[in-house]
């Protein structure tokens, strides 16, 4: 198994670059630090690329559990879901990583995108006899992904996703709820036509949301797919596509930002163009985004709760490795409106 300098990164706590100066024997790390370092990296390689875990260790029936949980991440868009631009998923992963230990297993992180060799080692990986169970970290979880967990033969719990036939028990943000409660806001507001500012990614999230939009209908208007604005996927592209679209339609009466870097974005482009929010549009953003970005501004953010979904997630699998429950479950994390 290949051994990552990420995962001795956050076993010890420190970054990824004082690893690599460790590793390498760079100066810039003290000798205590450095010695941590490849401790770990020697104990990875006797146990097959694993941390072992020495220290809180939970019993059952008074043997020490020290299988590992498996964490896929599927990532076709090669950074989408762990974006370096918004780094959205540092505190989940390092959610993961403290739960698994409470509960007294071992860790290992794996990515899951398009080339085949490397999906094939995935699985066989997944499939060891070490491996307790396996969480599928599902944002951007494809239809032609789901023959794969057919042959992953160990208790799975989907992540951020969830599948049409409950084939797997899944935990996920209430998408749909979350839409209807914000385009509800808007039209309370005064606004009904309104528009629904999107990154272009094909994820689940996204995907769902997209659907809800598309769905929602109000007396005075019904959204449609001339409602939706492709913006792209980097935030100053995103600044520099709705200056140009501003300058060429009217302005809408309320918008939707699909995610923080299109809420980012959007935000720089529409202060850069004089708009005043809310008095001339009425915004809503998805995921919430720091303070300073938005300042004076009225801006209305749906917080979604993505430590809530790990705990969930990480207590379904462990009810599922430990009791061997073949039942099916899905939950949804609620959203919560924040106006400031």
């Amino acid at each position: 198994m290949k051994i990552k300098m990420v995962d001795i990164a956050r076993h010890l706590g420190v970054s990824k670059a004082t690893v690599s100066l460790a590793v390498n024997g760079k100066p810039g790390v003290n000798e205590e630090t450095r010695r941590m370092v490849l401790e770990c990296l020697e104990e990875m390689k006797k146990n097959n690329g694993v941390i072992p875990v020495k220290e809180n260790i939970v019993t059952v029936s008074g043997h020490p559990v020290n299988q590992m949980i498996k964490i896929v991440i599927v990532n076709h868009s090669k950074g989408a879901a762990c974006n370096s631009e918004t780094d959205l998923w540092s505190d989940v992963l390092a959610t993961f990583d403290s739960e698994a230990r409470r509960l007294g297993y071992l860790y290992g992180v794996t990515y899951l995108n398009d080339d085949i060799a490397q999906t094939e080692a995935v699985i066989t990986e997944c499939n060891m006899d070490f491996v307790a169970g396996v969480l599928l970290f599902g944002t951007e979880l494809k239809e032609e992904d789901q023959n794969l967990l057919e042959r992953i033969k160990k208790p799975l719990v989907l992540y951020d996703c969830e599948l049409p036939d409950s084939r797997y028990s899944s935990v996920c943000a209430d998408n749909r709820q979350m839409l209807k409660s914000a385009v509800d806001y808007l039209y309370k507001e005064g606004a009904s036509d309104i528009y629904y500012f999107c990154t272009g990614k094909d994820n689940y999230n996204y995907r769902v949301r997209k659907e809800a939009f598309l769905n929602t209908k109000s007396n005075e208007d019904t959204a449609s797919a001339k409602h939706i604005l492709d913006l792209g996927d980097e935030i100053p592209k995103i600044t520099e596509t709705l200056l140009d679209w501003l300058r060429k339609n009217p302005l809408p009466q309320g918008i939707l930002f699909e995610n923080q870097q299109i809420s980012i974005g959007a935000l720089t482009a529409l202060r850069k163009y004089g708009v005043n929010i809310p008095q001339e549009v009425k915004v809503v953003g998805f995921g919430m985004i720091p303070d300073y970005i938005y300042q004076d501004l009225k801006l209305v953010q749906m917080r979604i709760s993505e430590i809530e979904g790990v705990l969930l997630t990480m207590d379904l699998l462990d009810k599922k490795i430990r009791q061997y429950s073949m039942s099916k479950v899905k939950i949804y994390t609620e959203a919560e409106m924040i106006i400031s």
